[in-house]
């Protein structure tokens, strides 16, 4: 695991990708510049979990491009971010989706996607919260077949 959070003295980029060898699990937030600045990473094709944290990043739309071997993802504290859409399709294996604190978020990736989780966690993202009632959220048939499915506030992270 590698655990690269609230750095601001330190720059974004990691030359040519050159990441740890067998990197299974990477948390990148709170860096120097952020992350809408960042450009394409090529992150290490070992990678299964990848959390980002994005506090005054600037992000609006992803468009990450992560190995396909990706199992977990976890996106918090973008505060600017509408859709997520973009550059996941390949995730063919992701079993696990959260999001945390992303009040402007509103809409999940394709669905695909949503039909492979085991997990999704939607907390403190009001509208997407909305998306994803159970009474009228243009989400909810989709999402209603996941087996851990939370929506709404809470305490803990995920």
């Amino acid at each position: 695991m590698l655990d690269v959070q609230d750095c601001p003295s330190m720059d974004y980029y990691f030359p040519c990708g050159l990441w740890p060898p067998h990197l299974s699990t990477l948390l990148i937030g709170g860096l120097k510049k952020p992350m809408s600045e960042w450009g394409l990473q090529n992150f290490p094709t070992s990678l299964v979990s990848l959390l980002l944290y994005g506090q005054n990043s600037g992000v609006v739309s992803f468009s990450l491009f992560v190995p396909p071997s990706l199992t977990h993802l976890g996106v918090g504290c973008f505060m600017e971010l509408e859709s997520v859409s973009k550059g996941l399709q390949h995730l063919t294996c992701l079993q696990q989706l959260s999001f945390k604190s992303c009040p402007k978020l509103k809409d999940l990736p394709a669905e695909t996607i949503l039909l492979l989780l085991s997990s999704l966690h939607v907390d403190n993202c009001p509208k997407l919260e909305k998306r994803c009632d159970s009474k009228k959220g243009k989400y909810w048939p989709i999402i209603s077949q996941i087996p851990y499915l939370h929506v709404g506030r809470s305490q803990g992270l995920g």
